[in-house]
């Protein structure tokens, strides 16, 4: 086992060199393996200290706290530092619509990630991999589902990976190295455990190096992954924007790139998703429009920009102040060019119907624009001048007896333009609140 581990750490460039390592300490047979084969090799590895991190989960009472106990008195025979952080995983899956074991992780990673530390160890398998890639294959997984467990991710490292959980039995035994068991382990509540205990067996009747050989597996598509991801990585920061994604042009990306970048910012913004939802995700960046995701969140296409909203959060709506001022018609009569800015907000004061009323947009709105083909609805219009979405409910519409006649930032109708030929105009200010 000892030389599997020097492999691994040697093989995936393992920074142990000179490091602080802390050991996440379960008090399983795998963590426990895991801190004395690293105290063992701690001289070879060249690592600095090793100390070790516990994480209570509060889920199964007392045998959580004899497992604390156990972890803390051992630590403190073989003179290591212990961290012992807690947390109520149940309370906090059940406020945030999680599964048990995606809180726990959830929880679990971001003590691991509070400690003042150089390297974090966790006691992941060979065994763990291929129930792990197992799982993912379950969900639909894309590429890197299927290289599983990644042996070096950031600060955390996998020293064990290419170690069974028989390799670890044996380890224990002939070291007498003392652990705990968990219950949750030994029952088929969880999925991994029914992966672990009835899938598992059958493909090592096929294969009795069933682990090893997905160990391999995963080590050859995870160079075709770290390929194609590298160039995503690149694209990717070149379209990070403060508010969001930047979308323009992705259509001319290929899709294998634009679904990691996509991932990756839904990773980035805090949501880890499956290829289902990218997928929906991809769709909405080449059409527009709106779709939901995990966590009462939604991904919204605004100005050419993908953003993650929270549901629970409303937009604060934009005001504004609008003046209709009636007077002579002098601005054709100079010589110089009228701006076509100035032209969005004139009217011809003899071609309005009846009177104006000043309204928000309602369900149906259309408008035909003067020097534009044909009529287009107000939803179409405000996707086309990327008007902001926390804009458009609020944006102001003057209509008459006949229709609408302007709209902010659009401009005004054919029939009521004004021009050369008008006596007078109605000149409309508008200012935002």
């Amino acid at each position: 086992m000892l030389k599997k581990v020097v492999e691994a750490v040697k093989g995936f460039d393992m920074p142990t060199n000179d490091k602080h390592i802390t050991v996440a300490l379960s008090g399983g047979a795998d963590s426990m393996a895991l801190l004395e084969v690293l105290l063992t090799l701690k001289e070879e590895l060249n690592i600095k200290k090793i100390s070790a991190a516990h994480f209570n989960h509060q889920i199964r009472g007392a045998e959580a706290l004899r497992d604390q106990n156990f972890v803390e008195d051992y630590c403190k025979q073989r003179n290591v530092d212990c961290f012992v952080g807690s947390a109520d995983v149940l309370g906090y899956a059940k406020q945030n619509g999680l599964s048990t074991e995606l809180a726990a992780r959830k929880l679990r990673y971001a003590f691991f990630d509070s400690l003042d530390t150089d390297l974090i160890a966790t006691a992941h398998t060979a065994s763990d991999n291929i129930e792990t890639v197992l799982f993912n294959l379950t969900r639909g997984t894309a590429l890197s589902g299927l290289c599983g467990i990644p042996p070096v991710r950031d600060r955390y490292i996998r020293p064990i990976i290419l170690c069974t959980r028989e390799d670890i039995e044996n380890y224990c035994k002939q070291k007498s190295i003392a652990f705990v068991t968990d219950s949750t382990n030994l029952c088929d509540d969880y999925t991994r455990n029914k992966i672990r205990h009835n899938v598992v067996p059958i493909l090592k009747d096929v294969n009795s190096s069933a682990e090893n050989a997905v160990s391999r597996m995963g080590a050859s598509l995870r160079e075709d992954e770290n390929f194609i991801g590298g160039i995503a990585r690149q694209k990717y920061g070149e379209l990070l924007r403060e508010n969001g994604l930047a979308i323009d042009g992705f259509e001319a990306l290929h899709s294998a790139v634009a679904k990691r970048i996509i991932a990756y910012f839904c990773n980035d913004s805090g949501l880890e998703i499956d290829s289902f939802h990218i997928n929906a995700v991809y769709d909405i960046c080449l059409r527009g429009g709106k779709m939901s995701l995990p966590l009462n969140k939604s991904a919204v296409i605004c100005d050419g920009v993908l953003m993650i909203v929270d549901n629970n959060v409303q937009p604060k709506n934009i005001e504004f102040l609008v003046d209709v001022i009636k007077t002579d018609n002098d601005l054709f009569k100079k010589d110089e060019k009228v701006h076509n800015l100035f032209l969005k907000n004139i009217l011809d004061y003899d071609k309005i119907v009846g009177e104006l009323v000043l309204r928000k947009r309602q369900s149906g709105d259309s408008i035909r624009l003067k020097n534009k083909n044909g009529t287009k609805t107000l939803k179409k219009l405000f996707c086309e001048y990327k008007i902001p979405h926390n804009e458009r409910e609020n944006l102001p519409v003057l209509c008459d007896e006949s229709g609408i006649v302007w709209v902010y930032k659009i401009g005004v109708a054919e029939r009521c333009a004004a021009d050369e030929n008008s006596t007078s105009i109605y000149k409309i200010n508008v200012k935002k609140l």
